[in-house]
């Protein structure tokens, strides 16, 4: 006994030494935050400094666009004045001028002052002359000599020179800067743009001076720091601003000027003794310079900021650090400690070791524990995953895609939990609805979708009365109904079940619609769902369009090829759409086209994929608020946009294959003019389509094709967007139209109905009273009542 408390105490020594094992394993962990914490700083001092540089290259570009935009809209402003009719019967030479032009010389004035106000912002003069003895402004007429001489008087441009200006052969002239004394008293500086345009066989001479203070200010506005210092050039390189000569008196003696323009970008010099962060833009409409010295001491500002914050942190976490280590090296030592005592004591009255009993077992106790837990919560996640009817539906889409699952167990244990697939395999059927004229005129548009989720309900019924099935509306008009069996010879209760289907839409048949059945073969593995489906789909393309209600049986049928359009290639599309490169987007088709037709893709797979990469092509635009009769290809997309699922494509791989090409080309071309445009979302293109054409036959299936997207789409899209059913808001409209016909007309109950596209005068009582509370006649008398 007492040999074994000794043994007990030492092992208790080895106890202490794992605990200080344990500690140092967690203080070790803190060597990262260290290193982490430079890394953290440098990668934070190269972010902000990029940052810096962009944000003031950035706002210097917008600067120079706006002045761009002053000076081009100045332009413009003085073309159109020198192009007025007025102007250019009445603006002729003095010696020129009749009676009748003389009484009428008012109007010049008044309309140079109209122009002025529109420019009025950035300019400081604007004045036209024709001749030398007379110059127009728009307080009214001065003469020649004492304009240029007393009221409004260049350094650089003298008499002479504004007299020579009319035989200029230059249309738009923007002339270096000049300063401009103003009535002997204010001085100024301007750049003036001289415009000439032929009138009468004279030279008519237009100038509007550009404000430098209006040139300042736009560039200031745009600095993202007060003490950011401004140069400007015009496009001989002579400065047109430098407050704080910068440019030391001319662009040819500043010798940091070369090496500058030879690295590019944003760059850290020093001038004058202090460090810039230069910035330079140069405009591409008047091939004016524009440079940014930003002080580095900005930039340094920020650095120190980081710094300290960046120390803190890592003081703070490495403390942090050290105390929890110490918490949780005693957390986890505690039950190691009393799990190794509990196994010494024991071992105690055993045979061996204690100690190598307890160093062989113990950490061995707590892996299973670990491994027991962790096996609890995977089987409890797998359980809580297979039992989402999302998961389902979203794998079987998945499927009939063609693409293949990577655990189709969970899939199968799914469909037995919850839909009672218990047998060995599966049949996929594809059931199609091709609705007549008639169905759309005697069904209310609003009401249709109810008759197609009835529809989906009765397939379901039939199908599931004598086998296991799910049926889910994969496409428009289309139900797919897969089905669990045991051999390929129950095929005949399916045979069994459409032909009940048959006795239940008889009437429906011969009234609104025919329908096609077609039947795939039968799989036992999951991943062979798509496979079934794809031969259901061929099989429904073979029917005999002359009979209104068929089966059609793949297994009576040679198919050996389908398509492959996995998820990654739809999404590298969908990536290269966004980016707007048609030359990854023409690569990419290039690629799935020729894996495909390297696997011997029949003509009708292709065809598929094609559509399949159309339909992509739609979404795309749907999630940007287009649709694709906005891109005027109605013709070359046609037979894209059929919506009967017989119809053959027409033309080679070759000839398809450019239809698509041209298509995203045309997508990447409209997405692409949308930038800084405010562009309508799915939800707006929707409500204006109903308030355009809500005497029409409004169907969801109709709309969505309008949009060219899903029925699905556009119901989850308008409700979520709107809080409001699609129906409910065709409804609301049409009733809001009957209010108006009902107060201002007296037009029958009958005739509104129609008017606002309700053919049924008891569907009309109906709706109008659900949406107001009131028959249409009882509104009409409330109405007149209260007026």
């Amino acid at each position: 006994m007492n040999n074994g408390i000794m043994r007990f105490k030492q092992f208790q020594s080895k106890q202490n030494r794992l605990f200080l094992k344990i500690l140092s394993y967690f203080l070790s962990l803190l060597i990262p935050i260290i290193i982490i914490g430079v890394s953290e700083y440098a990668y934070s001092i190269s972010m902000i400094k990029n940052q810096f540089n962009e944000r003031i290259t950035t706002n210097l570009e917008s600067a120079a666009n706006t002045i761009d935009l002053y000076i081009n809209t100045t332009q413009e402003t003085g073309i159109n004045f020198l192009f007025d009719y007025t102007v250019m019967n009445l603006l002729i030479p003095k010696d020129q001028q009749s009676l009748t032009i003389k009484s009428e010389l008012w109007r010049l004035p008044r309309i140079l002052q109209r122009s002025e106000n529109i420019i009025s912002n950035f300019t400081d003069s604007t004045f036209v002359y024709i001749d030398n003895q007379e110059v127009y402004v728009g307080a009214g007429v001065n003469t020649f000599s004492s304009y240029f001489n007393n009221i409004y008087k260049y350094d650089k441009y003298d008499t002479a020179y504004w007299i020579n200006k009319q035989n200029s052969t230059k249309s738009i002239e923007l002339l270096p800067v000049s300063r401009v004394i103003q009535e002997k008293m204010a001085i100024k500086q301007v750049v003036p743009i001289v415009m000439t345009n032929r009138i009468q066989n004279q030279n008519a001479v237009m100038v509007v001076n550009i404000s430098i203070n209006a040139i300042v200010n736009a560039l200031k506005g745009n600095a993202v720091f007060d003490s950011t210092n401004f140069v400007v050039l015009d496009g001989n390189q002579q400065i047109i601003y430098d407050e704080h000569g910068l440019m030391n008196g001319s662009p040819e003696s500043s010798a940091w000027l070369p090496a500058f323009h030879e690295q590019g970008g944003a760059q850290d010099i020093e001038i004058q003794g202090k460090r810039y962060m230069i910035a330079h833009i140069k405009s591409n409409l008047y091939g004016w310079d524009y440079y940014s010295f930003t002080p580095l001491s900005e930039f340094n500002q920020h650095t120190v900021n980081i710094l300290q914050m960046t120390v803190l942190l890592s003081i703070v976490l490495i403390v942090m650090g050290i105390i929890f280590s110490f918490v949780f090296s005693i957390r986890i030592y505690n039950p190691i400690r009393n799990i190794r005592d509990v196994i010494a004591l024991k071992s105690d009255l055993g045979k061996g070791d204690p100690a190598d009993n307890i160093h062989s077992n113990e950490f061995d106790l707590i892996r299973q524990g670990i491994d027991r837990l962790s096996d609890s919560n995977q089987q409890y996640k797998v359980k809580y995953d297979k039992h989402t009817s999302e998961y389902v539906e979203y794998s079987l889409l998945f499927l009939l895609k063609g693409h293949t699952l990577n655990q189709e167990e969970i899939l199968r244990e799914t469909l037995k939990a919850d839909f009672g697939f218990t047998r060995a395999g599966f049949i996929c059927c594809s059931v199609h609805f091709d609705f007549k004229e008639a169905f759309y005129e005697d069904i209310q548009d609003t009401e249709r979708i109810y008759v197609i989720n009835g529809i989906k309900k009765i397939i379901w019924s039939l199908l599931g009365r004598d086998l296991p099935a799910y049926v889910l509306e994969h496409r428009q008009h289309l139900f797919v109904g897969l089905v669990n069996v045991d051999e390929a010879q129950e095929t005949e209760l399916l045979y069994e079940a459409f032909n009940r289907m048959l006795g239940i839409f008889e009437y429906d048949i011969r009234m609104y619609y025919d329908i096609t059945i077609g039947i795939g073969t039968f799989y036992t593995n999951v991943n062979d769902i798509g496979i079934s489906y794809n031969e259901a789909m061929t099989a429904l393309g073979k029917r005999n369009k002359e009979k209104r209600f068929q089966i059609v049986d793949s297994n009576h049928m040679s198919i050996r090829n389908s398509y492959q359009y996995s998820l990654y290639d739809e999404q590298k599309l969908l990536n290269y759409l966004k980016l707007g490169d048609e030359s990854a987007v023409s690569t990419v088709l290039e690629e799935i086209v020729e894996n495909n037709m390297r696997r011997s893709m029949s003509y009708e797979h292709m065809g598929q994929l094609f559509k399949e990469m159309y339909v992509t092509g739609v979404r795309f635009l749907a999630e940007k608020g287009r649709n694709v009769t906005s891109l005027e290809m109605d013709q070359q997309l046609q037979q894209f946009t059929s919506p009967a699922i017989g119809d053959t494509l027409t033309g080679t791989k070759e000839e398809l294959q450019q239809i698509i090409q041209s298509f995203y080309a045309r997508i990447i071309e409209v997405t692409k003019a949308q930038k800084g445009q405010r562009s309508g979302s799915l939800v707006s293109l929707i409500e204006k389509y109903i308030q355009e054409h809500y005497t029409q036959d409004l169907g969801l299936e109709q709309i969505a094709d309008e949009m060219g997207v899903s029925v699905k789409y556009v119901s989850r899209v308008f409700k979520g967007k709107t809080g409001v059913y699609l129906t409910d808001y065709i409804n609301q409209v049409r009733i809001e139209k009957a209010k108006e016909l009902l107060t201002r007309t007296e037009m029958k109950v009958n005739d509104i109905a129609e008017s606002i596209g309700i053919h049924s005068r008891t569907t009309f009582l109906r709706v109008f009273k659900k949406v107001e509370g009131v028959s249409p006649n009882e509104y009409r008398t409330l109405y007149k009542k209260n007026d």
